[in-house]
């Protein structure tokens, strides 16, 4: 792979650990007393009937790029010492979190990161920072890593039980990924029923799945999932309903110029139901960066069947719109 391209951001979600220790509950720093924490980011979602805080923070990435999160010390006053906050894995923190979300989050490995064993809270000051480096060009983008950073120990002050652990999802985010409009450039022809026709314009991501590859996740109909939606025809009634392909979502693979290399399909070559793809090559197939920083992709494509046969001819245009 060539990693000397950009790659367009790093979504890291950060976790943080709830519990039912007595712990002070409050989150008002400026009421709770002498407890160590990681400190909020400026947003956060929880999942529904989680324990947990998700939080999300995006940038460019490099061979090696440089995040941080922030300990602070809660309380009326600011630290009346210097407090060495001793940093660990809490591995566990996975596997609740895997088991509470039927999630399947992966321990980063070691040699994609780098995070100081301990920092320190000067004597007067409220936080420190603890410096992060991800090294994303080796990722297995096949994985979901997470990070479990976890205050192990404080020299003063208690560590929260609320906020003493975050979880820090790692995905590394390629040139091509982002959120798209998908228009056709010629009618979509499905030669196995022409009760079938295309769904346009459509609402998808493109979400990477290598340095240079990326998979359709549709929103429109399918709420962001792996797919493509078509409309589907009553031949008695003449009504129009909404569908789409069963396992079947092209995954894009440009070179270094942004040719259009192949087209698969996510779901296996074939899947299950023996539905593979592959690039049409009469198509312009070309993922184009615009003077004006705008970013399109023409490309034609075939869902085959069994055999395999060519079934469906897709003709798309993706116009970017803005980063997922």
């Amino acid at each position: 792979m060539n990693y000397s391209i950009k790659i367009a951001g790093l979504f890291l979600f950060g976790m943080a650990v709830t519990s039912c220790l007595k712990d002070d509950m409050n989150l008002d720093p400026d009421t709770s007393t002498n407890v160590v924490e990681f400190k909020n980011p400026s947003s956060f979602v929880s999942p529904s009937g989680s324990k947990y805080s998700m939080y999300t923070q995006a940038f460019d990435l490099a061979d090696e790029n440089d995040y941080s999160v922030t300990v602070s010390y809660s309380g009326a006053n600011v630290a009346p010492e210097d407090i060495r906050v001793t940093l660990g894995l809490d591995t566990a923190a996975i596997t609740q979190y895997n088991t509470e979300q039927e999630a399947h989050f992966d321990l980063i490995t070691p040699d994609l990161y780098t995070i100081p064993s301990e920092v320190t809270i000067p004597k007067g000051q409220r936080t420190a920072v603890v410096p992060i480096k991800v090294r994303s060009s080796k990722f297995d983008f096949s994985k979901a890593y997470v990070l479990p950073i976890s205050i192990r120990s404080v020299s003063t002050g208690t560590v929260s039980g609320n906020f003493g652990t975050i979880l820090l999802s790692l995905n590394a985010k390629n040139k091509y990924d982002g959120n798209y409009t998908v228009t056709a450039t010629a009618p979509m022809v499905d030669k196995a029923n022409e009760l079938l026709s295309g769904y346009y314009p459509l609402n998808s991501d493109l979400h990477t799945t290598g340095a240079n590859s990326v998979v359709m996740y549709c929103i429109t109909y399918l709420d962001g999932l792996e797919g493509h939606p078509i409309k589907s025809k009553n031949a008695e009634t003449g009504a129009i309903t909404d569908s789409y392909y069963g396992s079947f979502a092209p995954v894009f693979t440009m070179d270094a110029t942004g040719k259009v290399i192949s087209v698969t399909n996510f779901y296996g070559q074939p899947a299950t139901n023996g539905r593979s793809a592959r690039l049409d090559p009469t198509g312009v197939n070309k993922f184009t960066v615009n003077a004006d920083g705008s970013k399109t992709l023409e490309v034609k494509y075939v869902m085959q069947q069994a055999g395999p046969t060519d079934r469906t001819f897709f003709s798309e245009k993706w116009t970017f719109r803005a980063p997922r």
